[in-house]
């Protein structure tokens, strides 16, 4: 099982898994996304730029991952913007019904080679700082804690990873 590009006509299937893991972490008491602060149009630029990545079980989108070259709007005050040094993860996601499977750790085990693939050495991601079961989740997985940064709303404060996977 390994990820795949995902294609244009996905992007309404990954705002909607989106929008739903919102929806149950605001009703769980996790303060990270809300439904409708990305769009089908946003998404859809971003597999126009080769970053959205989807794994798929019996045709349907199990999990997401969305990869990126650089990320300086979030790491710029601890990483000068085009370092080249990492990857860096956004939208991991995994389908509520796929949960327990272990595809999150599937999803970040795939873009550690990536980053290998690409001859970086550094794979960084964030979250919410609030959300504590993904941070600890994250250092399960043998991340290590970069520090806080505060956003205006609606990110406010997110906590920064990294993980050396050369």
């Amino acid at each position: 099982m390994f990820p795949t590009r995902a294609y244009p006509r996905d992007a309404e299937a990954i705002v909607a898994l989106r929008d739903d893991l919102a929806r149950w972490q605001l009703g769980s008491g996790i303060a990270q996304w809300q439904p409708g602060e990305v769009t089908a149009d946003m998404v859809r630029t971003q597999i126009a730029d080769q970053e959205w990545f989807v794994l798929r079980d019996d045709g349907a989108i199990s999990a997401t991952v969305r990869v990126m070259e650089d990320d300086p709007r979030i790491w710029d005050d601890l990483v000068a913007p085009g370092t080249g040094d990492a990857l860096y993860v956004h939208g991991l996601m995994v389908r509520r019904t796929h949960r327990g499977r272990g595809l999150g750790g599937v999803m970040l085990d795939w873009v550690a080679g990536r980053v290998r693939d690409a001859g970086r050495a550094t794979l960084r991601l964030d979250c919410a700082a609030a959300n504590t079961a993904l941070r600890a989740y994250y250092v399960g997985l043998g991340f290590r804690e970069r520090g806080e940064r505060e956003f205006p709303a609606p990110w406010k404060t997110l906590a920064r990873f990294e993980k050396q996977v050369a």
